[in-house]
């Protein structure tokens, strides 16, 4: 038997150029909360943002990353590995809206999946894919 999580929740790391623009779009369609940003002498900047217990962190390397590769929706469940992240919202019509209105891209819009709930896939304006999930 291994370890035991520490806390009750998962952190998640991103990798981008530009954290102010993931910040304001986590803040808008989600309420993530931002809280005091770390700077790595050598390593870069982490920016974390606060949702109940878990954490998103993006680091802006002091090295500028490659580009990921493209692969959009149509690659969603293509591949194996970490592919998305799923969001609960209690109102998924308006973290549509504020996914548009901070530079991200809705593929598929918010539609029935079962009675009760109700599911779109978007994306943040890296590229990284987000389930939004409401019921």
């Amino acid at each position: 038997m291994g370890a035991r999580m520490a806390k009750p929740a998962l952190d998640v790391g991103l990798v981008s150029t530009n954290a102010e623009n993931l910040l304001r779009f986590y803040e808008a369609v989600a309420g993530f909360e931002r809280q005091p940003a770390l700077t790595l002498p050598g390593i870069g900047t982490i920016h974390k943002l606060a949702c109940g217990h878990s954490i998103l962190r993006v680091l802006v390397p002091t090295t500028r990353p490659e580009p990921p590769e493209p692969d959009g929706a149509a690659s969603f469940s293509s591949r194996s590995g970490i592919r998305y992240l799923t969001l609960e919202v209690d109102d998924i019509e308006a973290a549509v809206e504020a996914v548009r209105a901070t530079g991200g891209s809705v593929t598929l819009p918010p539609f029935e999946l079962r009675p009760g709930r109700r599911v779109s896939q978007v994306a943040d304006p890296d590229g990284n894919m987000i389930e939004l999930g409401q019921g």
